[in-house]
């Protein structure tokens, strides 16, 4: 057998499906450290700014945005532009996190195939919307003027979805794990 057929497992197929359980684990549990890790040091960098990125984030029209940009002044502005060099691999691990946690975690197993398959992609699909999201932002703190109030309403729309996705995963999780508690408990 070839070496790269070997080192695969001798399966012709690749990706997500054909990892080990050690790599996955592996994999798992390095994408949540990176993740945390990464969000810990964004809260610190952006912890000066107030109100706070979120309230940005829920922002739907110009007047609003404007008026937090305002707050925080040119330093502010400025360190909000810093912190997308943290949050573009915040939303990148979490994203991975969440799909590595369904996909080869066993908390999940108990739950229907389709209802899996729709896990696996909230966070994924929440670090996308994060992603477009700050593509938004970027372009709307770089040319506010030139750009006009449905872009505003968009980044707001997208960030509420993302949000959304974030919140629905980590309410299934914690439902899956105390439910987990709760059978271990009566044994």
């Amino acid at each position: 057998m070839p070496a790269s057929k070997a080192s695969c497992g001798g399966s012709k197929k690749s990706g997500w499906r054909n990892l080990t359980r050690r790599n996955a684990t592996l994999l798992l549990w390095l994408s949540g450290a990176l993740a945390l890790g990464l969000f810990i040091a964004m809260v610190v960098h952006s912890s000066p700014l107030s109100p706070g990125i979120p309230a940005l984030q829920f922002t739907f029209g110009e007047a609003s945005f404007s008026a937090i940009l305002a707050k925080w002044g040119p330093d502010g502005v400025a360190r909000f532009r810093r912190h997308f060099m943290i949050d573009f691999p915040v939303l990148a691990s979490y994203g991975t996190f969440g799909f590595l946690l369904v996909r080869h975690g066993g908390l999940f197993r108990q739950l229907d195939k389709t209802t899996r398959r729709l896990s696996a992609w909230a966070l994924p699909g929440a670090a996308a919307l994060d992603a477009i999201e700050n593509l938004l932002l970027l372009q709307l703190i770089c040319e506010p003027a030139t750009l006009g109030p449905t872009l505003y309403l968009i980044a707001g729309l997208v960030a509420t979805g993302k949000w959304l996705l974030i919140a629905n995963f980590m309410a299934g999780t914690l439902y899956l794990l105390a439910t987990q508690w709760r059978h271990r408990s009566e044994r």
